[in-house]
């Protein structure tokens, strides 16, 4: 049995997407809980493997995880998605998974991560995994709590039906209005929410990949003072711009409605 990568893994500040997330799948391989890989044969000098998962486990996988995301004071965060055993009969189900993120939260626990389970409930049958939040934090910290109530009315995936509309129309009317024509955006999912939020958005700038870190950060600045008007919240990147690393720059925007 092998794993998918037979090098040890270096976090890198300076890159915390990519090597965060490669990092913790190798953490998830080697407690077991991530994919097996077995090598099945070889094609000239590169081996052949196959992927193996334990009947009744259920495999995991981490995914890198903006900063704008992040708990204040992780150092380390990605997002782990926990993916069932299908075969497992549906009645079976919610046993399965409780029992099963339950020791994926006590691996990662062990690691020395915070974890959490963002979003609006999950239920099996009607989802196809549990994402968790895994966040490396100094010694002594924890999580900030989440309010129980603060996702309850979200559906893991939203519709909307007429008179309801996509409030994904208001945030285009809002760039378009102001002239900003350089910049697009896209639905987050839900479990990327913030508690009470009715809609939120991935909003980048596509100015050119000639673009300076001075370019990316005069774009960003102008479209939060547009969106801050509007009445949307924000949540920032938290360091300075690298285009030799960020893929583009963005801001996350919402709406919020809270309880009384």
């Amino acid at each position: 049995m092998t794993s998918a990568s037979s090098t040890t893994v270096v976090y890198d500040p300076a890159d915390p997407i990519r090597t965060g997330a490669a990092l913790v799948n190798q953490q998830l391989d080697e407690l077991g809980l991530g994919q097996y890989w077995v090598q099945t044969g070889t094609q000239g000098r590169s081996p052949i493997v196959s992927r193996q998962i334990p009947l009744g486990h259920g495999w995991c996988r981490a995914v890198g995880l903006h900063q704008a995301f992040w708990p204040a004071t992780a150092d380390l965060c990605v997002e782990v998605d926990w993916y069932p055993d299908r075969d497992i009969p549906l009645s079976e189900q919610d046993e399965h998974w409780q029992t099963r993120l339950a020791v994926v939260t006590a691996g990662l626990e062990s690691l020395g991560y915070a974890v959490r389970t963002p979003g609006p409930r999950r239920t099996p049958g009607a989802d196809r995994y549990q994402p968790l939040i895994a966040a490396r934090l100094p010694v002594g910290a924890s999580l900030a709590p989440s309010p129980a109530d603060g996702w309850d009315h979200l559906k893991v995936h939203p519709e909307y039906t007429p008179p309801n509309r996509d409030p994904i129309w208001r945030l285009h009317r809002t760039l378009e209005d102001s002239h900003l024509t350089s910049y697009g955006s896209r639905t987050l999912e839900t479990h990327h929410w913030p508690p009470y939020a009715t809609g939120a958005w991935m909003v980048i700038w596509t100015g050119g990949q000639t673009a300076t870190a001075d370019d990316w950060h005069t774009a960003i600045a102008r479209v939060r003072r547009v969106l801050r008007i509007a009445g949307y919240g924000l949540l920032d990147h938290r360091r300075p711009w690298d285009p030799a690393i960020d893929q583009v720059p963005y801001v996350i925007a919402y709406l919020r409605e809270v309880p009384e």
